[in-house]
């Protein structure tokens, strides 16, 4: 057995709840144990594929057909792992007084609504949006609301 598949094994063999993550490290991907059962089964299919007789053609091909469907499988299952990496969030460029303004926003509340929760005039509200807009270079709220929330500006509502 490689030093892959001795690394691969251990792994499988604590099982999901141990974690490796120190001080310096990076918390599990959500899918650490999918990869880890995959990698297993990688190594196991080279084990076996040494271990068959050169002679025995059915079970060469079922083996070479399951390596092939696990390394497969382990490719996409990195690729979705790394595209669930979160990006950074960029600096948003809004007051204080806008960002409340545009999360409450989001959260679906009219000029007038979020006038009143706030304690300041419609008109205000009106003068916070359109400057909101300036900044984004949107031209509505839905706009507004959606890209500051693809940068991660706001959360999403809950």
């Amino acid at each position: 057995m490689t030093n892959r598949e001795v690394e691969a094994q251990n792994r499988h063999s604590r099982g999901p709840d141990s974690s490796e993550t120190s001080a310096g490290t990076a918390p599990p991907s959500p899918l650490a144990g999918l990869l880890d059962t995959l990698d297993l089964l990688v190594a196991q299919v080279r084990a076996y594929e040494r271990a068959l007789p050169p002679n025995n053609y059915p079970a060469r091909a079922a083996v070479s057909v399951l390596g092939e469907l696990a390394r497969q499988a382990l490719n996409e299952a990195r690729d979705v792992a790394a595209s669930l990496v979160p990006l950074p969030s960029a600096p948003h460029p809004f007051s204080p007084r806008e960002l409340q303004v545009l999360g409450l926003a989001a959260g679906g509340l009219t000029n007038k609504e979020i006038a009143y929760r706030l304690g300041i005039s419609e008109r205000t509200i009106q003068f916070h949006m359109n400057s909101i807009f300036n900044k984004t270079g949107t031209q509505s709220r839905t706009e507004a609301v959606a890209l500051a929330l693809r940068n991660g500006w706001i959360a999403p509502a809950t």
